[in-house]
């Protein structure tokens, strides 16, 4: 992940210079030899040699997805970045996949009981349902000193989302509750 900042320590080689030694370690030069070469530790040099390239770190951050949501294996995943977990105390009772751009909801339910399940006997919402179901677990945005919440929530605007993420989604008239899972999609 790139430091923002630019704090911490630097490389102590050029980029360019590591895949030569990239290159050079794959044809069978030792790493020990090209450390002292570089004038870098042993380990400095296995770091950079085995360093993952941008693309392995996307293949790992979807592998990581796709298995998190092994649940889903016959769909295509394509576009679905968050998920959520519709909780009753510690057990999963639902698992919702939220496609944002393409405006889809995809269900598990994890349980025989309908009245743990978030959208109750629906086993296939729409996105207004899912919108629906969002707003009965949120603070309403007409309740008294909303503005006043929302500070508290060290949020600037109402957002049901993120007003979920903050509150879990927990309301005074059940023990459900949501955990929010994303996929990750910063640069690598």
């Amino acid at each position: 992940m790139a430091n923002e900042r630019g704090a911490g320590r630097k490389k102590a080689l050029e980029q360019n210079t590591i895949e030569e030694y990239k290159k050079r370690f794959q044809k069978g030069e030792k790493i020990l030899a090209l450390a002292q070469e570089a004038g870098v530790s042993r380990q400095t040099m296995s770091a950079y040699l085995h360093e993952e390239s941008p693309e392995d770190k996307i293949f790992y951050r979807y592998n990581l997805w796709a298995k998190l949501n092994r649940e889903f294996r016959n769909q295509n995943l394509h576009g679905y970045r968050l998920r959520i977990e519709y909780m009753n105390e510690d057990r999963c009772c639902s698992i919702i996949l939220v496609d944002f751009m393409g405006e889809n909801v995809l269900v598990i339910n994890k349980t025989d009981n309908p009245l743990l399940h978030a959208f109750g006997v629906n086993v296939k919402p729409s996105w207004e349902d899912f919108n629906t179901f969002l707003k009965m677990r949120c603070i309403p945005e007409s309740r008294f000193q909303i503005k006043q919440i929302l500070k508290d929530l060290e949020l600037e605007q109402f957002d049901v989302i993120r007003i979920l993420e903050k509150t879990e989604g927990r309301t005074g008239e059940d023990e459900m509750w949501l955990k929010f899972f994303y996929l990750k999609e910063e640069n690598a």
